[in-house]
């Protein structure tokens, strides 16, 4: 009975693992919705620490505490 139900297991997480992998396999590819035709999706560190600096969250008008 243990054996029976360790198959079972076994082929239903096989039958899973095929299932996932293969939607995996046929899935379009990620790629930048904005990048121009024959573009490698590089972007300068200039660019990425511009936009990452965050303000302190406040309004331009309200003072720190």
């Amino acid at each position: 009975m243990q054996d029976a139900l360790a198959i079972a297991i076994a082929v239903a997480a096989g039958c899973w693992l095929a299932w996932v992998l293969g939607r995996r396999l046929v899935a379009p590819p990620c790629r930048p919705p904005d990048a121009p035709p024959g573009s490698d999706g590089f972007v300068p560190l200039d660019t990425l620490g511009r936009s990452a600096q965050k303000g302190s969250g406040r309004p331009q008008g309200r003072p720190e505490r």
